[in-house]
Order: structure tokens, then sequence, then C-alpha cells
């Protein structure tokens, strides 16, 4: 059976983090919609996106990572990306050119 998409919303003194856990793909577009509405409400100093339990992501994910970049910068924070990422994950920043563009934390030594 395929996990389905899970988010879990941590709040701490300037700093907000999403949690994503399981599989990402265009059924969960108003879930994560929604809770970048609600995490980005505040304007916390800091986003953090946990993927290091997202098992796949597609373009959705990307759309999403953006979305938070653009808001945060736009805020004056910054967006943080916590891995480890899973290989598919990784695939879809680095084969879209994306990675560079967003601060990865517990990647790994990938290069």
């Amino acid at each position: 059976m395929v996990p389905s998409l899970q988010l879990d919303t941590l709040v701490a003194s300037g700093c907000t983090t999403l949690v994503i856990s399981g599989e990402c793909d265009q059924d969960d577009v108003e879930v994560l919609e929604q809770a970048l509405t609600v995490a980005v409400e505040d304007s916390p100093p800091v986003l953090i996106v946990d993927v290091s339990r997202l098992l796949f992501g597609d373009s959705v994910l990307l759309h999403f990572l953006l979305s938070a970049q653009r808001a945060q910068t736009a805020a004056g924070g910054r967006l943080e990306v916590r891995g480890p990422l899973a290989p598919a994950v990784e695939r879809l920043l680095r084969e879209t050119g994306t990675y560079a563009a967003f601060t990865v934390t517990g990647a790994g030594d990938a290069a």
C-alpha cells in the first residue's frame, strides 16, 4: 500500500516547521496550498519544510517548495528544506535545476 501524504506543523519561537511524510502528488495540491497559507500567515522568520520522511514528490512538491520560497522571501524570511532527501525528491530538484535555489540541510553527502 502506498503511504498517503501526511502533514504536521510544528511552531516554535521564530520558526515554523512543516513535516511532510508519505508521497506527494496531484491529489495533494489543496492540502499543501492550505498548509502553506497557514504556515506563512504569521510570517515566521524561518520556515522549514522537512521532507526527510517523504518517499516521493513530483511537480506538485516542486511548485509547493517554490511557492514557499517566494512567500518567505517576500516576507523577509528564509526557507530551509530539511532532508535527507529521498532519491526521487533529490532527482526532482536536481533535474529541474532548482536544487541550488533552496537551502537544503541534512541532505547527506550528495553533491
